[in-house]
């Protein structure tokens, strides 16, 4: 009889609060176990995760859920406010008044169960420390989250995941940052220095890593050198200890956020959760703003026409810029776009998610250096544009921006570049100088730049070892914004070639998310981008450790299972040499792939538990094993041909499988008790 595996946490870390946190308590799994340091038990494999984020925290659960052979998981966090959330999140990052830029109804963790975040939100939460105001609500498809609610959502199912796993697979929780990977015997060893009083470096002798490590640090303008040491400036607003900063801004003191995308929509909550109702001055060089949903907003999938301007022969910025223009202001008219029309609202975000196929071939057919250039110039317009925001975060701002009787605007957004900061008086002011108005003076200053993006060269030890030292990874080559992967994330090396053994989900994958899907601004790295990033990464993780004894497994070639058919075909070719043969056992093949191998990965991913998956999983095996027999004596296959074929068929399948369940136009119908509740937006036109 199996037992449970356990969630394991190193004793040497410190203790969580009730907020989605596990106790500090170490409990042995079925499987050997250990200290912090050494081999695991003899047999089973070893997956580090680097940093235990939203990314982090998601491609473990999505291991505990399919591994089915001895494993242990070790995931590796190096700020306790960060686990289980990183700054999007985490406890260190938020308050209660930051809300998901998304609705319930998206947010699931399990892109094949569309209903789950609901169901966990309404029916298994525990909302004994929730606020007042969320511990009676009931959440619908279309209703905001708090962050922190999504943290705990992300923690619990993080136990759950491991309390259900099989019983060879566990999970082990290290506090601590990792200084350094390194190729060894074969795998990795993962040294990390050790964050609790007993302190250390330790060595995880790992055979696959997953760099999970979230943002790098964000952005230090030149401007800010002379003020970077002050009290007064914020250089992180996500950073441990942020939130106790905001709480000590004067209430009437007037503070600056330079950029204004989404980092600056959430100082200002920040700044308003904790009383403060003095003057607050967005600036940023374009003065683009982030747009507000209409309150009854349902998004929507448009397609669009070809742009006109990709039919030129040769793609300047000056071609596509004004291509672009001109197209946009096409469809505005097409669609018969009322300037401050609930349509007018959305219509940016709906064209540039329309375009993403076409952003693909203008970014393949243009030189790099342009391209960086474009991006970099209208970054901030790109930005706004692509995404808008929920009324209870815009409406924060917006709703400051006016003056109403008896309460004055708060809220002012400047179109500036900024030349120089200094100290003033007594250093609790900050003197602006601007290159094209008047000096301002103000009483804080908080950085909203964004993040860098530049992996060449990072402050970030790690990165910096594994791009500049080792060469195992290399900047995005034709965006130069986070780094280069393949099709499920293994790091790109100095030399061109995958890396075996090392993946990367997360913000550092944004460059590829643009040059393989098109997308831009944050949806590089949105819920929806990153959950679809672990689940792929995690299943490729498991694949490459099963083709240790199965060398099939490894031979078949990325590309194909996007196409059922283009993977038969492959697979006929690759057993079969002469024809009539190969076309009768392609024919089989996407036949028996279609109607049976196909659905019934569908269901085994689909399952909720792992009694269902095993079941499932069961089915699976046993109609492959059949097919292969069946393939056997109709074809004269040998048995090595024939476990060879249904092997290369199997990997297909699932690989199949996964690439659909993430596809967002194929969102998992809601079969369950919020299917009434959602509503399909009107087609353009209607």
């Amino acid at each position: 009889m199996e037992t449970q595996a356990s969630t394991m946490r190193d004793s040497h870390s410190h203790s969580h609060d009730p907020d989605g946190g596990t106790a500090d308590t170490a409990t042995h799994a079925g499987s050997g176990q250990h200290g912090p340091t050494g081999s695991p038990a003899p047999g089973t494999r070893r997956v580090t995760i680097v940093g235990a984020g939203f990314s982090g925290t998601l491609t473990a659960i999505r291991l505990l859920h399919f591994a089915d052979t001895p494993l242990e998981i070790c995931l590796i966090e190096r700020e306790e406010g960060y686990r289980y959330g990183g700054i999007a999140f985490g406890l260190a990052s938020t308050n209660w008044e930051h809300m998901l830029n998304i609705q319930a109804g998206r947010i699931t963790l399990r892109r094949e169960r569309p209903e789950d975040f609901l169901e966990w939100a309404n029916e298994e939460a525990d909302r004994s420390d929730w606020p007042q105001k969320w511990q009676y609500h009931d959440f619908g498809v279309a209703c905001v989250v708090p962050r922190r609610i999504f943290r705990q959502y992300l923690a619990e199912r993080l136990r759950g995941a491991a309390a259900d796993a099989h019983a060879d697979v566990s999970l082990r929780e290290l506090t601590g940052e990792v200084i350094d990977v390194r190729g060894r015997d074969g795998g990795y060893v993962v040294k990390y220095a050790d964050a609790g009083p007993r302190g250390g470096v330790h060595d995880l002798p790992s055979d696959q890593v997953v760099l999970a490590t979230g943002h790098l640090s964000p952005v230090q303008a030149p401007f800010y050198h002379r003020v970077k040491g002050s009290a007064r400036f914020l250089a992180d607003p996500y950073a441990p200890g942020a939130q106790e900063w905001f709480r000590a801004v004067g209430p009437e003191e007037t503070v600056l956020v330079t950029g204004s995308a989404l980092s600056a929509f959430d100082t200002v909550i920040s700044l308003v959760h904790a009383g403060h109702r003095g003057q607050i001055l967005i600036c940023s060089r374009g003065g683009h703003l982030h747009g507000t949903y209409p309150a009854d907003h349902e998004h929507d999938i448009w397609q669009s026409r070809r742009p006109p301007f990709l039919d030129a022969e040769k793609l300047t910025p000056e071609v596509v810029v004004e291509g672009i223009k001109a197209e946009y202001a096409h469809l505005r008219d097409e669609h018969g776009v009322e300037p401050g029309s609930a349509l007018d609202a959305v219509f940016p975000e709906r064209v540039m998610k329309a375009w993403e196929p076409y952003v693909i071939e203008l970014l393949s057919r243009m030189d790099a250096r342009d391209v960086r250039m474009l991006l970099d110039k209208y970054k901030s317009l790109i930005v706004t544009r692509r995404t808008s925001t929920v009324r209870e975060i815009g409406g924060v701002v917006r709703n400051r921006m006016r003056a109403y009787n008896g309460a004055p605007k708060t809220v002012g957004v400047m179109s500036a570049g900024i030349q120089d900061m200094r100290l003033v008086g007594d250093g609790t002011k900050i003197r602006v100088v601007f290159a094209d108005q008047p000096d301002i003076v103000v009483d804080r200053v908080v950085n909203c730049l964004g993040n860098n993006t530049d992996y060449e060269r990072t402050d970030h030890p790690l990165w910096n070892a594994l791009v500049n030292s080792y060469g195992y990874a290399r900047p995005q080559t034709k965006t130069h914004r986070g780094i280069e992967v393949g099709t499920h994330g293994q790091l790109i090396a100095a030399d061109g070639e995958a890396v075996a053994g090392l993946f990367a989900v997360g913000p550092m994958r944004q460059g590829d998310e643009t040059t393989r899907r098109g997308r831009l601004g944050a949806f590089v790295f949105s819920i929806g981008t990153l959950r679809n990033q672990c689940f792929d990464t995690a299943m490729e993780v498991l694949r490459r450790l099963a083709s240790a004894s199965d060398e099939e497994r490894r031979d078949v070639p990325d590309g194909i299972h996007h196409c059922l058919i283009r993977g038969s075909d492959w697979i006929a070719a690759d057993v079969a040499a002469e024809e009539p043969k190969v076309t009768r056992l392609r024919e089989r093949l996407r036949t028996h792939a279609r109607e049976s191998a196909y659905p019934n990965a569908v269901t085994y991913l689909r399952a909720q538990d792992r009694t269902e998956r095993r079941k499932y999983r069961g089915i699976l095996d046993d109609d492959l094993a059949d097919f292969g027999a069946g393939l056997a004596r109709e074809f004269d296959l040998t048995p090595q041909q024939a476990r060879r074929t249904v092997s290369l068929l199997a990997t297909l399948v699932e690989r199949h499988a996964v690439h659909n369940l993430c596809d967002i136009t194929k969102l998992a119908g809601w079969d369950s008790g919020y299917a009434d509740q959602v509503k399909h937006a009107p087609k353009k036109g209607a």
